[in-house]
């Protein structure tokens, strides 16, 4: 099988610039708005009409405006492009930010030495985590039982684990 060393151009390639000339009706205008050059904005354009199979704008030395099938690409693509940019959004906001639930494994020892001092401030600092945690004699199997992070002897670290080293002999063991 031979190896493809590009990646296929997108369905969403050119569809920025399409928004941005529409809602503008000037490709210098939607080139300002972009950053690119009107050239850059005509042949993004050009390229989307092509795989699309239609022409989006009439254009004149004047004037710019849209086809049919450009009304019917533009009702359907702005919501689609719009949500994109909000899904987007929303994905960077979680990566900047801790959120969700922080599951823990621990010995039952732990929790009044280790944990009750810092799970306050913890939660104070990262209001939108929800910590589990589940304390007991036995040692479980982090990633089997769905924990994201364990607490253990130094001596109970399994050699696949990454493993920090907290007051001894405890260490955080951190799944995959």
């Amino acid at each position: 099988m031979k190896q493809n060393f590009t990646v296929r151009q997108g369905a969403l390639d050119g569809v920025e610039a399409f928004l941005s000339v529409a809602r503008h009706r000037s490709f210098r205008k939607a080139a300002a708005e972009l950053g690119v050059t009107p050239s850059a904005i005509s042949q993004a354009v050009r390229v989307l009409e092509e795989r699309i199979g239609a022409a989006l704008f009439v254009r004149t030395t004047r004037s710019v405006g849209l086809t049919e099938a450009g009304e019917r690409f533009l009702s359907r693509a702005k919501p689609a492009f719009e949500e994109l940019v909000a899904a987007s959004e929303v994905a960077r906001d979680l990566g900047q930010r801790p959120t969700g639930l922080l599951r823990l494994s621990v010995p039952r020892a732990v929790v009044p030495l280790l944990l009750e001092p810092l799970l306050a401030s913890f939660c104070q600092a990262y209001p939108e985590v929800e910590v589990e945690i589940a304390a007991s004699k036995e040692v479980v199997d982090l990633a089997a039982e769905g924990f994201d992070a364990g607490i253990r002897l130094g001596q109970l670290v399994a050699a696949d684990m990454v493993a920090v080293p907290l007051t001894p002999p405890f260490r955080l063991v951190v799944v995959g």
